[in-house]
């Protein structure tokens, strides 16, 4: 058979003749190009993986800081419930500690290292929030809003991994805490409180760097949990596995994140409480010696406080949170080629 043109003849490629075609010429339907996503959907530079944390945050502020709230909210409260009791119970002990200067001195030091720790402490929530956070990131590529229900729901059958993977990391980091501080608490026993002290020092540097590294290569659980459908230990293999490659770009990138994020979060804080604590301080002025006077102000000015701190807290974490998430993507994306399984899924639900 001659050839008579492209549209009614092709060559079979297996004996080199031509032939006709079996049917015409296949017209795809057109469709619309997908939507530009709030995150892009390619390998990300530094600074624009810190630029897409604040992004994700603005798109899904329902999800990401909502969530952080409540599970600070109550954060705060189970910490509230835990320190008033212990006040309770030692209370003739800080009387005494009150009444001495050099006591009350070591006394805030090892104050402000536990107000320290319980901070670092609060890593172990982010996980939870990063997995919950994670199929709003998701969702995010094709500029489409999750809500906190809507992920909630997502997470079916998934919820208690969740939650264990983060109780276990926090555990983690609270064992590695009572071990390292084990030789210090035996130096204050034996009535040596300067090296105790100074042990205390070592320890809690010790605790910090360890506590970077372990968080960091564990930093993807929560979002392997709640995107590929993992287990606990299966999660934690992924995000071990993950942070493998590229680890000191995902240290800077993280630990860049939290540090500007809490900066940021205390130049707008700071302010706050330091109008609270003059008022504060006025209206005690005012009271003059009525003590139930006193005593209302106090406890007004203290809920204030620590509702100015849970807030900032939450803010700061749900930062975090997407941070981690966008990380988690990029790092697929850069050793798996994540983003053209986006583009793909992306182009088929268009």
């Amino acid at each position: 058979m001659g050839r008579s043109n492209a549209w009614t003849s092709e060559v079979d490629w297996q004996t080199g003749q031509w032939q006709r075609r079996d049917q015409g010429p296949t017209h795809h339907e057109w469709h619309p190009p997908s939507p530009r996503g709030i995150l892009a959907k390619r390998p990300l530079t530094f600074f624009e993986v810190l630029d897409s944390g604040f992004r994700l945050l603005r798109f899904i502020p329902g999800l990401t800081i909502g969530a952080a709230l409540i599970v600070f909210t109550l954060w705060t409260l189970i910490l509230t419930a835990l320190g008033t009791f212990v006040v309770l119970q030692f209370l003739p002990f800080l009387n005494d500690i009150v009444s001495n200067d050099d006591a009350m001195s070591g006394f805030f030091l090892l104050a402000q290292m536990g107000s320290f720790a319980i901070s670092l402490l609060s890593l172990g929530v982010a996980h939870f929030l990063a997995g919950l956070a994670a199929s709003g990131a998701e969702a995010s590529f094709g500029a489409r809003k999750t809500t906190l229900t809507q992920s909630w729901r997502s997470l079916h059958g998934r919820r208690w991994t969740l939650i264990l993977a983060a109780l276990l990391l926090g555990a983690v980091n609270l064992g590695l805490l009572l071990l390292l501080s084990l030789p210090s608490v035996l130096f204050a026993l034996a009535d040596n409180p300067v090296v105790a002290i100074v042990t205390a020092l070592v320890a809690l540097g010790l605790w910090v760097c360890a506590l970077i590294w372990l968080n960091l290569r564990f930093a993807f659980t929560g979002s392997a949990i709640a995107v590929e459908g993992l287990g606990v230990r299966a999660g934690l293999r992924r995000s071990w596995t993950l942070t493998g490659r590229g680890f000191w770009r995902t240290l800077g990138q993280l630990g860049l994140g939290y540090f500007l994020s809490n900066q940021l979060v205390q130049l707008i804080i700071t302010p706050l409480v330091s109008v609270l604590t003059v008022i504060a301080t006025l209206a005690i002025g005012a009271a003059a010696a009525s003590s139930t006077s006193i005593t209302v102000i106090t406890v007004v000015a203290g809920a204030a406080l620590l509702i100015l701190t849970t807030v900032s807290s939450a803010i700061l974490f749900a930062y975090f949170s997407c941070l981690v998430c966008v990380c988690y993507f990029d790092q697929r994306m850069r050793s798996e080629g994540f983003d053209l399984v986006l583009i793909r899924r992306e182009e088929g639900s268009a």
